[in-house]
């Protein structure tokens, strides 16, 4: 990460804008007006919305673990991680929809 920003930040409690936080990763978009800003959200909760509950699970607890955790153990976690998952009724029910070429459907 950026030390120098992140100190800056601390030490001098300053308040900065989104076009300043933008280039830094701390906000991933701009809108231009509060009514754009609810349909982007609508429209990203959407598409969330629409995966697999256990895929997105998975998705989270391998990315908060690989954070606090070296390549090697994360690698070793997500395989263990991706084995059990695969398991589930959830990635049958994609793979035929991907082949019915039908969106899948999650419970």
């Amino acid at each position: 990460g950026n030390q120098s920003l992140v100190r800056e930040l601390v030490f001098s409690g300053r308040n900065f804008s989104a076009s300043e936080a933008l280039p830094f990763g701390l906000v991933s978009r701009i809108c231009p007006s509060r009514e754009a800003l609810m349909q982007e959200a609508l429209e990203l909760a959407k598409a969330i919305a629409s995966k697999s509950p256990i895929a997105l699970l998975g998705a989270k607890t391998l990315l908060n673990y690989s954070r606090d955790h070296s390549v090697d153990e994360s690698l070793e976690y997500a395989i263990t991680w991706n084995q059990s998952m695969l398991q589930s009724r959830e990635v049958a029910g994609a793979a035929m929809a991907q082949l019915s070429k039908k969106p899948a459907t999650f419970p």
